[in-house]
């Protein structure tokens, strides 16, 4: 494999590994089956590229669920489907359908094992931290945790520490072990980052308050803080990510809240779409948290950011504010569709993204405490979008143009051999579903092209832009996805140019790469 980057890469992503789990050591016993895409237990990966070599590393992130699911008998842990433990009445254990209904949020008790909760969505470098007090916790603190450590979120206050070479999960804690003032619920797998002033924004539902905020903390600092806590006027939500220009950290509010009144249900029967409510936009100072300015606009629902910024409009002199998002329209949000069960035979057509971009005119007129009106600035027409992906570079910037991300919710794969594959469980998957093929779209011609795999390959995975060093264009470098091949047998790591959007490069994996949402690209000597 040729990637041409002339330098030492890293590009680590995160997956589910195990969809079925023994609760007991007999072999005997059935297993607990998840029945939800975003279910299954991490697995996270790494791919070392070095002088167009391709170096592979996988390793499970959850034996503490294992070794809890065997001693309790059942499978306890925080699920988006259908109780695993007794997903089908001809199939239950006996003595897991006398336990009833359980809830489907695990929540840590304590100090716990640093592979006792399941984080399985969003791997990124990792950041000093506060000195450790957790008795399970393993290896100790890294000197270097920007070299030596990944963090791995998900959508909850808990978060995971794993060593950088080995993969082995460290650690496990929670906003609260920086800032006693983060103990609540809620957070969001997408944090942003600043990394030209060394600051991350995320929110948070306070426990004591109920009231959802936003808050900053230095990454960069030894250890980590946090810099300022931000209630928010507004309903606390469900949002799976936040945004941010250069000089704000902007939250939009999804209108999609979690109904807890029975926790036994799962968590996409508790989340509540608001038909009636629009969509909010918060714009906070990135240095003081202090609420600049609001913005609504007609309803819709997201998962993903791509990009937001602000800049000065010439002809008026205002200051603009625009964010990039998927932006879905329906009666239930796309959560509910990703079910095993209808991913095997969807009661209908996915719904489908667009890619749109909402304006934010004359921020520095606003009034904080008046309602402006947002606007639909542009979009890409004709192209489904999700997971979106700019180039690092690109973050933050007005001129930007290029969005890569995935599409084609549904299509087949032609030419494929194994249209259905079958985990360990026995349950099968369409392959096609998730996804058809890759985009790159254009914000300055409003057009995009498309990269499909051929010869029966399938399902690419997120696309990670990766600069190629010394470019002077924004589209200069290699996208990075994996497929799995024709036959079912193995994934590849494959790379397309980021201009032509024309494959260049391959590397076969050993294994096949489980469907995964998403990763993080890390430059230099990472994880050594």
């Amino acid at each position: 494999m040729s990637l041409k980057l002339q330098r030492r890469s890293n590009v680590h992503r995160i997956g589910v590994g195990r969809f079925t789990v023994p609760v007991s050591d007999d072999p005997t016993k059935p297993r607990a089956v998840f029945q939800h895409l975003f279910d299954g237990l991490g697995l996270l990966h790494k791919f070392r590229m070095v002088d167009g070599k391709v170096f592979y590393r996988s390793r499970y992130t959850h034996d503490g669920v294992v070794r809890r699911a065997k001693k309790q008998g059942y499978l306890s842990t925080t699920r988006f489907g259908l109780n695993p433990n007794t997903p089908l009445i001809e199939a239950q254990d006996p003595c897991s359908a006398l336990l009833g209904a359980q809830q489907a949020i695990w929540v840590p008790n304590g100090y716990e094992e640093p592979d006792a909760m399941n984080c399985n969505v969003q791997p990124r470098r990792g950041m000093h931290l506060p000195k450790d007090k957790n008795p399970y916790s393993r290896g100790g603190q890294a000197e270097d945790p920007f070299k030596d450590e990944i963090l791995v979120h998900n959508d909850w206050v808990q978060f995971q520490i794993c060593d950088a070479k080995t993969l082995e999960p460290k650690r496990l804690l929670s906003y609260a072990d920086i800032n006693p003032e983060l103990q609540g619920y809620g957070s969001c797998a997408h944090p942003v980052h600043d990394r030209k002033r060394g600051l991350t924004f995320n929110w948070i539902i306070d426990s004591a308050t109920g009231k959802l905020n936003v808050f900053c903390l230095d990454v960069a600092a030894n250890p980590a803080y946090m810099v300022w806590k931000a209630p928010l006027p507004c309903r606390p939500c469900y949002t799976h990510a936040i945004a941010m220009t250069d000089k704000y950290c902007l939250f939009v509010r999804n209108p999609v809240h979690m109904d807890m009144s029975d926790v036994t249900k799962s968590i996409s029967d508790m989340l509540v779409c608001e038909h009636d409510s629009p969509v909010e936009f918060y714009l906070l100072d990135k240095k003081d948290g202090s609420l600049v300015a609001k913005y609504e606009t007609k309803n819709f629902y997201f998962f993903h950011i791509a990009n937001g910024y602000d800049y000065i409009d010439p002809k008026t002199g205002d200051e603009m504010v625009h964010v990039d998002i998927c932006s879905y329209k329906d009666e239930h949000y796309p959560y509910a569709e990703y079910g095993l069960a209808n991913i095997l035979d969807p009661l209908r057509p996915y719904q489908i993204g667009n890619l749109v971009r909402y304006e934010m005119a004359a921020v520095n007129k606003a009034d904080p405490n008046v309602m402006s009106r947002a606007t639909v600035k542009a979009a890409i027409p004709g192209m489904a979008a999700e997971l979106p992906r700019v180039s690092k570079p690109a973050s933050m910037d007005p001129n930007y143009r290029y969005v890569y991300g995935v599409s084609g919710n549904g299509i087949p794969a032609p030419g494929t051999d194994v249209p259905i594959a079958r985990y360990s469980n026995g349950l099968g998957i369409v392959h096609a579903s998730f996804y058809g093929y890759l985009f790159k779209s254009d914000w300055k011609t409003g057009t995009f092209k498309q990269w499909i795999p051929q010869n029966g390959e399938s399902c690419p995975t997120e696309p990670i832009f990766i600069q190629r060093p010394g470019a002077t264009e924004e589209d200069d470098g290699i996208v990075i996805s994996i497929l799995i091949n024709k036959e079912g047998t193995h994934s590849i790591l494959v790379g397309l140019d980021g201009k032509t959007f024309e494959e260049v490069a391959r590397a076969d994996m050993p294994q096949v790469y489980a469907l995964g949402p998403h990763g993080s690209f890390v430059d230099g000597d990472f994880g050594l």
